[in-house]
């Protein structure tokens, strides 16, 4: 099958274009240390699966030291940690991708308690989540100016596209869901009152970015719905498509150039399909990406499930999206993009979904696909 969709430019909002609509996603391979810094792995991860992307974005950046998902996370807190991202914001460039970053705050999900002992923040305290602390204001405004201050440093370091990340349960997630962010103030109850949070972040970096940079937001837009209700347990509001795209149509106004839709928390990883494994089934999540894309006027970035070229170029015919991100099939292949562009899809060494979960996460010298290339774990 022929792909002119996916290898078509795209015009960026501002000027400029996209060589093609291929992305690589934010790719987490916890190799960064406890300083969070650049290392060769990263070099080496990047070097290998950038060619033939038209944009990249780095792998989640931690905006705040105690915001950090997990120790080996990379980072933007310090100014030490601005020449090693430089670096691959060149390696990007280089290969001939629009490099992008995205700046990310784990809020109640940091593993600080395990790590170094501190009590993670989040919006609320709520059942089941009691080790965290409820956020105040002031503490809310200072990671906000976190995000900026780390937004210019990633323009000090050379990135195009600043990314945030307001999805998968982290701090802008929590604070969208109507399921984590109890508040009575401000900052909770309404759809306006729970957008305030990346509102505000958005304003914060594109203030700092101005036009020297895109600012897209990485936006959970539904979250799967709670177990079902008990007497016992009465089952607890969650975030729907309906609020999801409001709030995205919301943000766009906000100042953001881009959206990458994906879920909130919860929604299961696609499943391989039955049947005829050619048939294009667009699973949940990039389904999401639809009526986003009928709401706003920016381009619109779909994730999850495409391992194919097939796949992408269906889901940007159909009108799902105007981008592609390809994440497992990037992991299963680093060079997907580039057998792609060369015109040589059959060679892709495909993501079979493993199950119960990706062997990335926890064991991805395990991963069938690279197994059959020959080569180790990312940035090996």
């Amino acid at each position: 099958m022929d792909t002119p969709t996916l290898l078509s430019p795209l015009d960026l909002p501002g000027g400029g274009a996209l060589k093609n609509r291929i992305v690589m996603p934010p790719l987490v391979i916890w190799k960064a240390g406890e300083a969070a810094l650049v290392t060769e792995d990263h070099l080496r991860h990047y070097r290998q699966t950038v060619p033939g992307c038209g944009l990249v974005m780095v792998e989640a950046t931690a905006v705040s030291p105690e915001g950090r998902l997990a120790a080996t996370q990379l980072g933007l807190f310090e100014d030490r940690q601005i020449p090693g991202l430089r670096r691959l914001a060149d390696t990007i460039r280089e290969a001939g991708a629009l490099p992008g970053i995205q700046l990310h705050h784990a809020g109640g999900r940091t593993d600080m308690i395990k790590t170094w002992g501190a009590t993670p923040l989040a919006p609320s305290v709520i059942p089941g989540n009691e080790e965290v602390r409820e956020l105040t204001e002031s503490q809310i405004l200072r990671i906000i100016d976190d995000f900026a201050t780390a937004a210019r440093r990633a323009l000090e370091a050379g990135y195009e596209l600043l990314e945030l990340h307001g999805a998968h349960g982290y701090l802008g997630s929590q604070f969208l869901s109507p399921r984590t962010n109890r508040r009575g103030d401000r900052w909770g109850g309404s759809l306006e009152n729970r957008s305030r949070f990346l509102h505000e972040v958005i304003r914060a970096v594109r203030g700092v970015a101005g036009n020297r940079a895109l600012v897209s937001c990485r936006l959970g837009v539904a979250e799967a719905p709670p177990a079902e209700a008990t007497p016992d347990s009465p089952r607890p509001p969650h975030l729907q498509v309906t609020e999801g795209v409001d709030a995205a149509r919301r943000l766009a106004a906000a100042g953001l150039d881009m959206i990458h839709v994906s879920h909130a928390g919860g929604m299961s990883a696609p499943s391989e399909p039955e049947g005829d494994p050619e048939r294009f089934r667009p699973d949940p999540v990039l389904q999401l990406a639809r009526p986003v894309r009928e709401a706003v006027t920016v381009p619109v970035i779909g994730v999850s499930g495409i391992v194919t070229a097939e796949d992408a170029e269906e889901a940007l015919t159909r009108g799902y999206c105007n981008l592609v991100a390809i994440g497992r099939g990037m992991l299963a292949d680093p060079q997907w993009a580039r057998k792609v562009t060369e015109g040589r899809p059959e060679e892709i060494e495909r993501c079979i979904h493993c199950k119960p979960r990706c062997f990335h996460f926890k064991e991805p010298e395990k991963c069938p696909a690279r197994r059959k290339l020959g080569i180790g774990p990312p940035g090996a």
